[in-house]
């Protein structure tokens, strides 16, 4: 009696955790997320249960890797696992990260650039040298210790915004009077201030687009369309965007979302959504 009384308690449990999760999924359908088919598993990048944090936390992914909090770097697979039956396996690279710049490069603790893994053109995780055409630039923009991530918004333009320590991100305008000259410096301006939204982790810059983000320690914000009923029913009336609190995102930001990036999103119980 007693053993069928704690398998069926064990059966209960599971399906009080399922049917939560059930809810997240949907929650998070219903917030424009697609659901994909795949599993993820990573027993670094995952808590071993729900209620307890994991040993790394995910601070940057794209479709071929990840930098973690404490700056190591592991690789993704999204659909099939490695031979280690998990979707993740540690990078042998002995230098921490500690910051980056879109998907191509990682400034090391050595205060050295690197081409960031998938980089096409250079072999990953050899170092960038003065060699290289951007080198002054990767300098200027990663240079400074402050410095935490850089997104190219228009480089024709000169235009980077800039993830500081101080929790706010910066317009960087960079300038050189001929391609032989110098790359300066001439203006830093705050785009999303820690005054506003709160210290800033994280963020995404894609234009009006609903992967334009930033995540504060508490809360995601998204861009998103303020007149959606309007601006899809007319042809003549111009969508517009705003970057506002997501609601659902920061309801499960803490306890059921491990990773939330520009097209993926994953969850402590090992579902993966992308992007609508």
């Amino acid at each position: 009696m007693k053993k069928t009384k704690k398998i069926l308690g064990i059966f209960l449990l599971t399906l009080v955790l399922t049917g939560c999760n059930g809810n997240v999924t949907r929650e998070l359908r219903h917030a424009g997320f697609s659901l994909s088919t795949e599993e993820f598993s990573c027993s670094t990048l995952m808590p071993e249960k729900e209620s307890e944090e994991p040993k790394e936390k995910l601070i940057y992914s794209n479709s071929s890797f990840a930098i973690t909090e404490s700056g190591k770097l592991y690789e993704l697979s999204l659909s099939q696992p490695y031979s280690n039956d998990e979707n993740c396996k540690e990078v042998p690279f002995s230098i921490d990260i500690i910051a980056y710049m879109d998907d191509k490069i990682l400034k090391g603790e050595d205060n050295k650039f690197y081409y960031a893994p998938g980089t096409t053109t250079t072999a990953p995780l050899t170092e960038v040298t003065a060699n290289d055409s951007n080198y002054q630039l990767y300098k200027l923009l990663l240079g400074n210790a402050t410095v935490e991530k850089v997104i190219t918004v228009d480089s024709n333009a000169g235009i980077y915004y800039v993830l500081e320590n101080d929790g706010t991100v910066y317009q960087y305008n960079i300038t050189r009077k001929d391609y032989n000259a110098p790359y300066t410096l001439t203006s830093k301006v705050p785009v999303y201030a820690k005054q506003d939204y709160g210290e800033i982790i994280d963020f995404n810059y894609a234009g009006e687009s609903t992967t334009t983000y930033i995540k504060t320690k508490d809360e995601i914000y998204r861009m998103q369309m303020t007149n959606e009923k309007e601006c899809t029913k007319y042809a003549d009336v111009e969508c517009k965007y705003k970057l506002k609190k997501d609601e659902t995102l920061t309801k499960y930001y803490k306890d059921k979302i491990i990773y939330y990036g520009p097209n993926l999103l994953i969850t402590t119980y090992g579902k993966e959504f992308t992007m609508n």
